[in-house]
């Protein structure tokens, strides 16, 4: 009997240690608290900066962090996956805006937050419900990226007819004047750009729901994009061309001028030198400057078992997100950080991109679950006409296949 009894103990004691050194469980009876699980891109800045951070956060706080790097093309499936498995398999998910839609309800919505410092859009692109699902980590948005040891200060276009003309007149047999995007989301986006310029409220749908991309501003837009592709000064491939492509071009002294995201403009000058290339807000239609934006967040996931700890995460990480523009893209998520970056050599872009986004018809695309299916549409739209298809035809057959989506 006083065997037995021995045993019990030894054995409580053992269990007792167990569960102590593995870490205590929380209220929910989830995972132990003293680890998180971020999922990021891999070989973003944001695999990079939860790397950089993950030593000093643990310090901090005690809880060590977990670095998940997926592709990009595979993080929305990762993420549907364990959500519809009702799993948890990341406490925080680094998330493009376009899926914030489909995985609201997934999301742990913030309380209380200041968003003061937020750039211009990124309250309203990151609300959905009045629900605001996440930490902004960065915005990226085209500008105007140009040679300007070839085209002087005066010159600079800031209209979409000086743009044309200055695009004709620096074209000669060595250099295109710039180029248009139209292959893949890229294409899209510099679609929806031109739409906002032109006019457009509310991006494929007006503020009652309705589809409005058979409206004056869309047929603008796509007018503009097959002028410009059709033009001698611009490249005869742009169906092939995306920013990519474009920013090749730049760097190797055939383009004058391009249109293109943000952050191509500090690589630029690496490969050019700060001498040679100028960078400006992005160009005016008929309605003023305006494009349509980049932006990613850092949410808490709902089924996380360390909720507390996820929290506490993003919050230092967005306290942190000065070192965003330290890193290769040089773009970040906070106004007062773009606004000091902007008084070094070789961060003009961010005084760009301030002046673009506080535009009033600077917009973010739909906040709508089925945006994959609706970009698909829009990229057989901006094809097809730079194609020679009619443009007010191809716009109201693609009016009639998102309406069948839905949102």
């Amino acid at each position: 009997m006083k065997n037995k009894i021995l045993s019990v103990l030894l054995i409580s004691t053992m269990l007792a240690v167990c569960v102590t050194g593995c870490g205590a469980k929380n209220e929910e009876g989830g995972s132990a608290k003293n680890s998180i699980t971020i999922l990021v891109e891999s070989g973003s800045p944001a695999e990079d900066l939860a790397n950089n951070t993950a030593a000093d956060f643990e310090e901090e706080t005690g809880c060590k962090v977990i670095v998940d790097a997926v592709a990009y093309t595979g993080m929305y499936d990762k993420l549907s996956t364990e959500i519809k498995a009702g799993a948890a398999a990341h406490d925080v998910a680094c998330m493009d805006f376009v899926w914030l839609a489909a995985f609201a309800d997934a999301i742990e919505p913030l309380k209380d937050v200041d968003t003061s410092d937020f750039l211009p859009t990124l309250e309203n692109s990151g609300t959905i419900d009045g629900n605001l699902l996440g930490y902004p980590m960065w915005v990226n948005v085209k500008t105007l990226i140009y040679r300007k040891d070839l085209i002087a200060e005066e010159k600079i276009p800031s209209t979409w007819e000086e743009y044309q003309k200055l695009a004709e007149e620096m074209a000669s047999s060595d250099m295109y004047g710039t180029t248009v995007f139209g292959s893949g989301s890229d294409a899209v986006c510099s679609f929806l750009d031109f739409a906002c310029q032109a006019g457009a409220q509310g991006l494929i749908f007006d503020k009652d729901g309705n589809v409005n991309i058979t409206e004056q501003p869309y047929v603008d837009a796509l007018n503009f994009m097959v002028e410009t592709a059709g033009a001698e000064y611009t490249p005869s491939d742009s169906l092939a061309t995306a920013a990519t492509e474009s920013q090749e071009l730049f760097t190797n002294g055939k383009v004058a001028m391009q249109l293109n995201w943000s952050h191509q403009y500090p690589a630029a000058v690496k490969a050019l030198g700060a001498d040679k290339v100028g960078c400006a807000p992005m160009i005016a239609g008929d309605a003023g400057i305006g494009a349509t934006t980049g932006p990613w967040y850092e949410c808490v996931m709902k089924n996380s078992k360390n909720k507390e700890m996820a929290q506490k995460y993003v919050e230092y990480m967005y306290e942190h997100n000065e070192d965003y523009m330290n890193l290769t893209l040089k773009i970040a998520g906070r106004t007062s950080v773009y606004e000091q970056a902007g008084k070094e050599s070789g961060n003009e872009h961010t005084t760009a991109v301030l002046e673009t986004l506080a535009a009033s018809q600077s917009q973010a695309r739909p906040m709508v679950s089925t945006w994959a299916q609706i970009e698909e549409v829009l990229t057989k739209v901006v094809e097809s006409c730079l194609g020679g298809a009619d443009v007010n035809e191809t716009l109201a057959s693609a009016k009639e296949e998102i309406e069948a989506i839905g949102k």
